[in-house]
């Protein structure tokens, strides 16, 4: 039945995404180095990285995440004016993080993100000012 293929269709894509996200579990390790960093272009696309693999629809790794030590420096990257790619990307890594449990969110809050989401509203930068939201 149509039904039937569907949800098989979504089991298959559910597999994908834990195996994506599988995947890049293994690469964690270079992208907190990659975070950490000084490299601006090399922040930039780890955040990325962090947030795409938050922005997985079934059980995002936001604990790992978490754990691996992160989030601070992506408080970080959210003052960083000079730099709105970095920004959006953080931002929304750092949305991805507090939409998971209260816990979650209670991580996010007590790295300081909430005044500086506050002040991302004002950006001149459309998508950091929408990510803000």
């Amino acid at each position: 039945t149509y039904a039937n293929i569907i949800g098989q269709q979504q089991a298959t894509a559910g597999q994908v995404g834990r195996a994506i996200a599988a995947s890049k579990l293994e690469q964690l390790p270079a992208m907190v180095q990659g975070v950490m960093g000084n490299d601006p272009a090399v922040q930039t696309d780890c955040t990325t990285q962090f947030r795409r693999l938050l922005s997985i629809e079934k059980n995002p790794p936001i604990q790992q995440v978490i754990d691996a030590g992160v989030v601070p420096r992506f408080v970080e990257f959210l003052q960083r004016d000079d730099n709105p790619a970095l920004q959006f990307e953080a931002a929304w890594a750092l949305t991805n993080i507090a939409s998971g449990t209260s816990e979650h969110t209670k991580v996010v809050m007590e790295v300081g993100a909430v005044p500086i989401f506050c002040r991302l509203l004002m950006s001149p930068n459309d998508d950091v000012r929408e990510q803000a939201v």
